[in-house]
């Protein structure tokens, strides 16, 4: 691979393979050989994670990124759907039984989470087997990427966590047993004493806050929600609640505050590189954060069918332009 500093990011994709495919092709991506490439190998796809659930398409979309993964014209990272569906089919059960979670399965089948994994399921129908390959294709993904001029996960970064997985030897799932791995990133609890949920839950979902005294909001897919997502890229000391919240659309109920503990942490500085990132389901035309925070989910799988699937082309500069976002609509 020639690229060095050259990258094109793209965000959460949910099974929206025929909007890939145009986007790649808009990028100057070419088939061959059974995979999308750049010619020359001048450039390389970074996938941000979140292939599958919602949209039409998952297995295929599936088989593509893998695709590019194998042929090395792409780097295909974790996201929290894939962490979710990996879970959502561990049974909780054996010498690392959950006590928190209780259920029959790491995550439990409600009837929300079912619909959300329904696509996933309804797309391997009569594929169990390939449906196994597949997740042990996800069993590989990263969750994190970082070089000397830009980071990369699903969701937010943390220079803490990153330092917890690397001690711990942990790039992906694939890094060990993953009956084992894959209990001590549900262990919210600790009840093992050796939990890897923070930093996993960190770089994949991001921080979020429980609003106080059981209010609650509705979020754009009218699921009741008690707990808010934070942007991590703002100091929370300065921050109002609505500033802080990352809800796109909602309005934090009245007499909410950000809690003094929120108010302490950290954030992403301006002086840090260039960060890239999907997951939160903005909306509108792909835009910049700030010169070095880039979020590239842009909602394809939006209920309103007004989404894009965007990429950033990156070229090691380390203050981003805005000119320089690619994007198809459905």
């Amino acid at each position: 691979m020639t690229c060095k500093n050259s990258f094109d990011f793209i965000g959460d994709i949910h099974g929206h393979c025929e909007c890939l495919k145009a986007l790649l092709k808009k990028l100057g991506y070419v088939e061959s050989a059974g995979a999308f490439r750049y010619p020359g190998n001048e450039r390389m796809v970074v996938f941000l994670g979140d292939y599958v659930d919602r949209g039409p398409n998952v297995r295929s979309t599936l088989n593509l990124v893998r695709a590019m993964r194998d042929a090395g014209s792409a780097i295909a990272l974790m996201g929290n759907h894939e962490f979710n569906m990996l879970s959502f089919w561990q049974k909780n059960e054996g010498p690392r039984y959950l006590k928190k979670v209780g259920q029959n399965y790491l995550r439990e089948h409600t009837f929300n989470k079912v619909a959300v994994h329904s696509r996933t399921v309804t797309d391997f129908v009569g594929r169990k087997d390939e449906f196994k390959e597949m997740k042990e294709f996800a069993k590989t993904l990263p969750f994190y990427l970082e070089t000397e001029s830009f980071r990369a996960q699903h969701a937010s970064f943390h220079p803490r966590a990153v330092e917890l997985l690397k001690a711990a030897g942990i790039h992906c799932f694939a890094d060990g047993n993953f009956d084992e791995l894959i209990f001590r990133a549900n262990d919210e609890d600790n009840e093992y004493g050796d939990s890897l949920f923070w930093p996993i839950d960190m770089l994949l979902k991001g921080p979020e806050m429980e609003l106080p005294n059981r209010q609650f909001f509705f979020d754009g897919e009218n699921v009741k929600r008690y707990r808010t997502r934070l942007r991590w890229w703002v100091d929370p000391a300065k921050a109002s609640l609505q500033e802080l919240s990352l809800q796109p659309g909602v309005t934090m109920p009245e007499g909410c505050d950000v809690k003094p503990e929120i108010r302490s942490r950290g954030f992403y500085g301006e002086d840090e590189r260039p960060v890239f990132f999907g997951h939160y389901w903005l909306t509108g035309e792909p835009r910049l954060i700030r010169h070095n925070v880039c979020c590239l989910d842009f909602s394809i799988a939006g209920h309103l069918g007004n989404g894009r699937l965007a990429c950033y082309r990156f070229d090691g500069e380390q203050k981003l332009d805005e000119s320089k976002f690619v994007w198809v609509g459905r």
